[in-house]
């Protein structure tokens, strides 16, 4: 289904032949030089996150799901022609978020066909820091890249036609490791989308508290917490006024994500356009600097 949207309201393109085609552009190698001057892939890891930025210069890579996702994440790098990866954020170490790095890790490290430049990662307390395998397994592909982690810190990557906005966690003392997760704004234009990492209530509220929000309004928002009760409150949704939401979860989880409540309140603002991975597939929403393009997998 192909959604174009602007200031003045959305329509949608009937003809079966024309969403074939656009599908195939769109999730095609050919794509990106087509879709407009920034495309975002919110792709269908199941229960886990995973987002591919693309530009028309650059390239970033935020979460690659849980271990077992780490292949849908490099085919789709390789259907859209990435062979440089500018950033990689891992917005927290939860194997959801990273188990599907290593193994994006490791194909860089033996591969002529990737590269990577940098990895941001959140800083959490010495005591919070994971000691599982798959945080170790993270770490061994960063090192065989010949690369170091770089602590996320308040700062703005030029990404030639569009730029990202790094927000870092403000807290140092939550009681889960979601809360310390990597916040991004990305704004193409006039239009803005927003990543949010696991990010929930406690986090929510001290973003809105540091006045880190203050100018963000995101057309588009990557639901926190795969659409947990406790994600996407109130005064976050009113603060960021989202028109369109993209809940990345996998299906019949056995979390209940998205929780009937998170969904009440994003459809408060976005109405019915909230999309799901496991309803709809891989979701890219592309901007032309004005204009937004939802392009949907099923």
């Amino acid at each position: 289904m192909v959604i174009t949207c602007s200031a003045t309201g959305c329509a949608m393109e009937g003809i079966e032949q024309y969403i074939d085609d656009a599908l195939d552009d769109t999730f095609g190698l050919e794509s990106d030089s087509t879709v407009g001057s920034c495309s975002v892939y919110y792709l269908d890891v199941g229960q886990g996150d995973s987002a591919l930025i693309l530009t028309d210069s650059a390239a970033v890579l935020i979460d690659a799901g849980e271990a077992s996702a780490g292949d849908t994440v490099l085919s789709a790098l390789q259907e859209h022609g990435v062979k440089t990866l500018d950033y990689v954020i891992a917005t927290h170490p939860h194997a959801d978020h990273i188990g599907g790095m290593p193994a994006v890790l490791q194909y860089a490290a033996s591969s002529d066909d990737l590269t990577i430049q940098e990895i941001i990662v959140p800083e959490v307390p010495d005591s919070q820091i994971p000691t599982t395998r798959t945080y170790e397994k993270f770490l061994d592909g960063v090192e065989a890249n010949g690369l170091s982690l770089t602590p996320a810190e308040s700062q703005t990557l030029d990404l030639g036609s569009a730029a990202l906005e790094i927000i870092p966690s403000p807290g140092d003392d939550y009681s889960s490791l979601n809360d310390y997760s990597v916040c991004a704004y990305l704004t193409c234009g006039e239009n803005g989308f927003f990543f949010t990492g696991d990010a929930s209530k406690p986090e929510e509220k001290d973003l809105l508290s540091t006045g880190a929000l203050d100018h963000v309004k995101a057309d588009v928002l990557k639901v926190g917490h795969h659409g947990s009760r406790e994600s996407s409150t109130d005064d976050f949704l009113y603060a960021i006024s989202p028109k369109y939401a993209v809940i990345s979860c996998g299906y019949d989880n056995t979390y209940g994500h998205p929780h009937s409540e998170a969904v009440a309140r994003l459809s408060k603002f976005c109405g019915n356009q909230i999309y799901r991975t496991d309803e709809n597939g891989t979701v890219c929403i592309s901007s032309d600097g004005a204009k937004l393009t939802v392009t949907t997998e099923k």
